[in-house]
């Protein structure tokens, strides 16, 4: 039993620092902001557009990204459910989506989650609004997730 927990954490711990490395590599791949003219009043430094922030990716954003922010985003979902189902287990006390993804996903690499995911936003442009973990959810985790299980709760009839 030992083995197997210094296993668990030893492979956690990789895949958080994996995660991380990839992350860092993304973070690096943005265009630095340039330095504001020093001639500038302040009222015409504020007029300038404010960076937008990614409410929820979508395939827009998908579309415009590199493969290593591609496989960096699908790497840290799948670090973030394997650490919560370690941390959880297969039977959770409280509700989640969590032991469904890593069972569905398990055995498919980055590359296959993020070839199949940009399959998708290829086959479908006009869908580039929806979001990307609604992608991998709906392509890749419904349909591998018992029909009970995957739907929503249906309503009482009276």
């Amino acid at each position: 039993m030992l083995t197997k927990r210094r296993f668990t954490t030893t492979l956690l711990s990789l895949g958080l620092v994996a995660g991380l490395a990839g992350w860092s590599i993304a973070q690096a791949a943005e265009p630095a902001k340039p330095a504001a003219k020093p001639a500038e009043s302040p009222s015409a430094q504020s007029a300038t557009p404010a960076k937008q922030e990614w409410r929820m990716p979508t395939g827009e954003h998908w579309s415009k990204a590199t493969d290593t922010e591609r496989r960096a985003y699908v790497l840290g979902i799948l670090n973030m459910a394997m650490v919560e189902y370690q941390l959880s287990g297969p039977n959770p006390k409280h509700r989640t989506t969590v032991a469904k993804l890593v069972k569905a996903l398990d055995g498919m690499a980055v590359p296959q989650i993020v070839e199949t995911v940009d399959a998708y936003y290829k086959a479908n442009p006009e869908k580039q609004q929806q979001p990307i973990i609604e992608v991998i959810w709906f392509q890749m985790v419904a349909p591998k997730a018992k029909p009970e299980e995957s739907s929503t709760p249906k309503a009482n009839k009276g």
